[in-house]
């Protein structure tokens, strides 16, 4: 039975358990990770008028998040492959928990913005080694295996979406925010107890055709981390235009109301709209793990985003009730192809699976911190359907961009 490199093959009948409860938490912790992530953009309508925030302060703060959390994750992919570790899982989880719980203290920008980073910060440092280790525990099946990673993490932005709004709505919301640290530090104990349970990471002897080889491999990353970035940055962009389009829904149908009682209105539809896109994004990313074959990316890779484009292009055009439908249809556009873009990176770059992992998340999030920028820009210059509408240019050049992308030539090597 094959694990791949990374683990040795036992004879002992707990190997199959160790690696599936190790799998696992691994998969709980993504949950975790991404239902705290999920706070800001879910409720930003109420952080605006908590913090005095005006529309472009409100879509700078969004993209300081991808920001964060992209900048960090190819610095932290690069010590865990240097030293071969994986316990920054649970210092980003630490870090997280701790820099979520901290923003119930706040109702200053700057200091918003700070603890807001220090959040992220803990989300960079978690998803890629933890997505690495999960394709590792099943690399034989890594598609699959990073798209049921990947879907956890989407349980999770659903569940964050849902509840933080209605969470903060209330009064007392945000000052019971800091009670969430003293749970999450136990989980990160418990994570920390699991990892220890699995084989450690091994350093392998490269011959010079394999070496070769690899590097001719870096074209087709930086062919999958371009079609990433734009990805990212249409999800979010959605984010923000969710905030503004709903506000001006609302707005439409009750002219006579203040800011802060639209935000109260507008919030809990927010988070539907933002629960459904990444409930599409977690549909598609589990087919898309499951439906594609290890050596069969490319078509998918193309057609995927091309056929969803036209439906963000409509978003803007029809009611509330329909527009969750077509958040889904948005999700399943944009990231059914971001675990096997993961997997496939990993599979092009063994030598540097962290680092390759950390590209097609965190380094293609950081080109992402302009995409709530460019909608704000938008729906002041061209109007919210226009600015949908770019936005679904956006994707379908996605999929157009990965044309480029060139079958791989020789087997790489299992990391």
């Amino acid at each position: 039975m094959s694990q791949g490199a990374v683990l040795e093959i036992e004879s002992r009948p707990s190997l199959l358990a160790r690696i599936g409860t190790a799998f696992l938490v691994i998969a709980t912790a993504h949950f975790v990770i991404d239902f705290l992530a999920t706070l800001v953009p879910s409720s930003l309508g109420l952080i605006e008028v908590r913090c005095g925030l005006s529309h472009e302060q409100a879509a700078w703060l969004l993209g300081l998040g991808p920001f964060a959390a992209g900048l960090s994750q190819p610095i932290c992919a690069l010590i865990s492959d240097r030293l071969r570790t994986r316990i920054l899982i649970v210092i980003g989880i630490v870090v997280a928990g701790i820099g979520f719980g901290m923003i119930g203290l706040t109702t200053n920008s700057v200091t918003l913005s700070t603890i807001y980073v220090v959040g992220m910060v803990g989300v960079g440092m978690f998803h890629p080694i933890a997505a690495t280790t999960a394709a590792q525990l099943h690399y034989d099946r890594r598609n699959s295996a990073t798209g049921v990673f990947f879907v956890a993490g989407m349980i999770g932005g659903v569940a964050g979406s849902f509840v933080w709004p209605r969470w903060l709505s209330d009064n007392g919301g945000f000052d019971s925010l800091p009670y969430i640290v003293a749970p999450i530090l136990l989980f990160a104990l418990v994570v920390h107890r699991k990892l220890k349970d699995i084989t450690p990471i091994k350093q392998h002897t490269w011959h010079t055709s394999d070496l070769s080889f690899l590097r001719g491999n870096w074209t087709n990353v930086i062919v999958l981390y371009a079609a990433s970035s734009m990805r990212y940055c249409i999800n979010t962009a959605l984010l923000y235009l969710f905030v503004r389009w709903t506000e001006q829904v609302v707005s439409a149908e009750h002219a006579q109301w203040s800011a802060e009682a639209v935000a109260k209105y507008s919030a809990p539809i927010v988070g539907n709209l933002n629960s459904c896109m990444i409930f599409g994004m977690g549909l598609g990313g589990l087919f898309g793990g499951a439906l594609v074959s290890p050596g069969k990316e490319k078509g998918p890779l193309i057609w995927v985003p091309l056929f969803f484009a036209p439906l963000v292009a409509l978003f803007p055009l029809l009611g509330i009730q329909i527009s969750y439908l077509i958040a889904v249809f948005a999700g399943i556009g944009f990231a059914s192809m971001i675990p096997v873009s993961v997997a496939l990176a990993q599979h092009l770059l063994p030598h540097r699976a962290n680092l390759a992992s950390s590209l097609m998340m965190g380094g293609a999030w950081v080109v992402a911190t302009i995409g709530p920028r460019l909608a704000e820009f938008g729906v002041t210059h061209f109007g919210i359907e226009t600015t949908f509408a770019l936005t679904a240019a956006v994707l379908a050049a996605s999929g157009l961009i990965c044309c480029a992308f060139r079958e791989p030539t020789a087997p790489s090597v299992a990391p």
